[in-house]
């Protein structure tokens, strides 16, 4: 696809620019201009020359470009060429690589004396890691024999940059030296592939609840949630649907209204305004797949930008019950300019309104149901520790099987637990 074919704009990496010549520039005085642009060229020109060892004039170049963007605001950014194109592949959501999530490495209980390797948070379904074996809490000691700490067991680099070189054409190989808690050392020698990281998956929980998460609005999010609305239909768990939107970054905005168009039989769901007096504006088009269920929105504090866009929207129609926590409140869209280096600027271009007008930007949505993430003990005098509230039953029919796994499941996650307590209620189920 053309980056000129990215037409819509998205929250927390909102749309594609052709260039940045598109963009007017300022109404300032010619000579005032020029004048502070001089100023900027001697300062280059002294770091280069005098400065007390040579200095890459791109490199500069750069950090300039980076702190003019970051001086901004929390959410305005310049990226290098290689920042840029992984950051596209993310919002892709397909690239190619060996199909593993990483994260910052340290020790923990599964292993109390382990060094800074980059730990292993996610092994995707069908990918060449899983293939080969490789687990959640893994830890990568090296990737093409490049230790990824150094004597000290300092991390080199951080996971983001190890994940890059795990990234590369497809039908490359790539040798990974990990480490399992309780085992000796492992290398796997991995053949690249084209990996696409799924932003949807939904289950039937019971008769007439389904479960829809959205991990963040991706360029098929909005197909792929409308796929599994059709498949929660036809196994009759569609009356109420649980949207998980809990740790949902953000994305899309496109895909966003997208799904709120298919719980929305009308009005608006989102109102775009931007640094002139014009004013962008989204409504329902009707006939959603989802306008006859009710609706269950699970949130927490991180859940950002487009996530929020969808939960204010439904919130504010009442066609959604908004549980959890309040949100992270980032409001701002940002638009995409692709430079002709390669490079990119995420800029502040906008800032969206839900429905009914309340501002999104440092405030949040705050829930119909404020939930906390984890149960709260009960101490009973002279007995053990307990907890509050009953445990949602398995759905009725035989023990064993995914009844079970469900009853442990709400067991373990409060907040889903509550969710589903509520959905059986409006069911009228006991």
């Amino acid at each position: 696809m053309s980056r000129a074919s990215h037409a819509a704009a998205f929250v927390a990496g909102v749309a594609i620019a052709a260039t940045v010549g598109a963009v007017a520039a300022p109404t300032r005085p010619a000579a005032t201009r020029y004048r502070t642009l001089d100023t900027f060229a001697q300062s280059l020109s002294y770091v280069s020359n005098q400065f007390v060892e040579p200095v890459d004039e791109k490199k500069l170049l750069y950090a300039a470009a980076r702190g003019m963007l970051t001086s901004l605001d929390n959410y305005s950014a310049f990226f290098s060429p290689t920042e840029y194109r992984r950051l596209r592949e993310d919002t892709e959501g397909e690239f190619p690589g060996v199909g593993l999530v990483l994260g910052p490495g340290g020790d923990d209980d599964a292993m109390p004396d382990a060094k800074e390797w980059p730990i292993v948070d996610e092994v995707l379904t069908g990918s060449p890691a899983e293939k080969a074996g490789i687990a959640v809490d893994d830890r990568l000691l090296a990737i093409d024999g490049a230790a990824t700490v150094g004597a000290d067991g300092v991390a080199i680099k951080d996971e983001r940059y190890w994940d890059g070189k795990l990234r590369g054409p497809s039908g490359t190989r790539v040798k990974v030296e990990y480490l399992r808690p309780g085992a000796p050392a492992r290398i796997a020698d991995l053949v690249r592939a084209q990996i696409k990281i799924p932003s949807v998956s939904y289950e039937a929980l019971s008769p007439g609840i389904g479960y829809l998460s959205i991990r963040r609005f991706q360029e098929a999010t909005a197909a792929d949630a409308a796929a599994a609305l059709t498949a929660l239909d036809k196994e009759r768990a569609a009356r109420v649907i649980i949207i998980d939107l809990r740790t949902d970054s953000g994305g899309l905005l496109d895909q966003a209204i997208a799904i709120a168009d298919q719980f929305l039989d009308k009005g608006l769901i989102v109102t775009i305004r931007g640094r002139t007096d014009a004013v962008e504006t989204h409504t329902a088009h009707g006939g959603g797949l989802a306008v006859s269920s009710k609706v269950i929105l699970l949130v927490n504090a991180e859940t950002a930008s487009a996530a929020e866009i969808l939960a204010g929207a439904l919130q504010d129609h009442k066609r959604g019950t908004v549980i959890g926590m309040r949100t992270y409140g980032k409001g701002a869209i940002q638009t995409y300019f692709d430079l002709m280096d390669g490079s990119g600027l995420k800029l502040t271009t906008h800032r969206y309104l839900t429905p009914l007008g309340h501002q999104v930007e440092g405030r949040g949505i705050t829930p119909d149901v404020e939930v906390a993430e984890f149960e709260a003990e009960v101490v009973v005098a002279g007995g053990s520790p307990d907890v509050g509230g009953e445990v949602a039953p398995a759905p009725a029919g035989k023990s064993g099987g995914s009844h079970d796994i469900l009853a442990v499941r709400l067991a373990e996650d409060y907040q889903l637990r509550i969710a589903y307590q509520t959905a059986q209620r409006w069911l009228g189920s006991k």
